[in-house]
């Protein structure tokens, strides 16, 4: 099949927490808030003139440094990421923002702020008491710690705007790269797919580390390639697999699936984490869209929309909790 438009480009940016489009939106004044947990609700890090990043740390090499600090075992991709803070690549950081949910990761966290780490007098970290139950007291709970740990202190230390209607303007954006890549997945089912796992990771993996305002024309216009792309006249594989279980970092492993077992890998591929990362929680869907939100206010506005139940539609941890708080902030 003729390559994607972008997909060179794609992967490029990849070679790079800090790539450069991360540098564009940071020249434009935009504010890069990096996490690394799905209890960490993205779409709500994209309010105002602020983008999420989901932290990498790709072509990590030696770990001595880390593991000096930390442990030899200790989760690879926490100190991968200690790591390559400590070598200064995340000094475009505005905050960092983190979930009681791992001590392996809190604890390389932790680092980023005992060091100073970031070349940033305002930069500063941020732990979410996490609960692991559905309640209405944990979701008031977990609301409050939205508030309290992330919303407001982005309004104090840097002025951001956190009002309904920018996280109204945030969410829309957040389901429109949804949308699209959730479109772009169902050409994978197709019997002769016009797409392969490989460089549907790579569409996913960008979606997560770069801005999505400055990404999102190209994912559409990608879609509108794929649209009209021609497969192969004769299938370039034997069988169809999925991949389940951890996330993974590199898209290489996909292509070396594909290559070695001339497969094509169907079904959703693991989500994109650093390498050594493990999941914690189902990683299927990993895009679903936040509901519409027009549900009627439930004593919390918007926020809280974020946080309330969602009660009988399966979904990933990650998309249940940005429902909830979602549903309860009234959005």
């Amino acid at each position: 099949m003729k390559d994607l438009k972008y997909l060179y480009e794609f992967e490029k940016l990849l070679e790079s927490a800090n790539n450069p489009l991360v540098q564009q939106a940071c020249a434009e004044g935009k504010h890069a808030l990096a996490y690394t947990c799905y209890h960490m609700p993205e779409v709500l890090l994209n309010t105002g003139d602020c983008f999420s990043v989901r932290l990498r740390a790709p072509l990590t090499g030696s770990l001595d440094i880390s593991s000096y600090y930390m442990s030899n075992f200790i989760c690879d991709y926490c100190k991968s990421l200690l790591e390559r803070g400590i070598e200064g690549g995340y000094n475009f950081l505005s905050a960092l923002l983190a979930t009681e949910t791992c001590s392996e990761m809190n604890r390389a966290l932790e680092h980023f702020e005992l060091l100073h780490l970031v070349d940033n007098e305002q930069f500063f970290v941020t732990f979410l008491d996490m609960p692991f139950k559905v309640t209405d007291n944990t979701v008031r709970h977990y609301v409050d710690q939205l508030r309290r740990k992330v919303l407001e202190p982005l309004h104090e230390v840097y002025g951001v705007d956190v009002s309904d209607d920018a996280l109204r303007k945030s969410v829309a954006e957040h389901n429109e790269v949804c949308r699209i890549l959730t479109e772009i997945g169902q050409l994978r089912k197709e019997e002769n797919p016009r797409i392969t796992g490989y460089e549907y990771h790579i569409l996913n993996l960008v979606s997560y580390c770069c801005p999505k305002y400055l990404i999102v024309d190209k994912l559409r216009e990608t879609l509108e390639e794929l649209r009209h792309r021609e497969p192969d006249a004769k299938p370039n594989f034997r069988v169809k697999i999925a991949v389940v279980g951890s996330e993974i970092d590199d898209p290489g492993f996909t292509k070396l699936v594909e290559l070695r077992l001339d497969a094509r890998p169907r079904g959703d591929p693991p989500r994109p984490r650093p390498a050594g990362a493990r999941e914690h929680r189902p990683a299927l869907p990993h895009y679903e869209p936040v509901p519409a939100l027009h549900a009627a206010r439930e004593g919390g506005g918007p926020l809280a929309a974020r946080a309330r139940p969602v009660r009988g539609v399966p979904r990933a941890g990650r998309a249940v909790r940005t429902a909830q708080v979602l549903r309860v902030l009234g959005l």
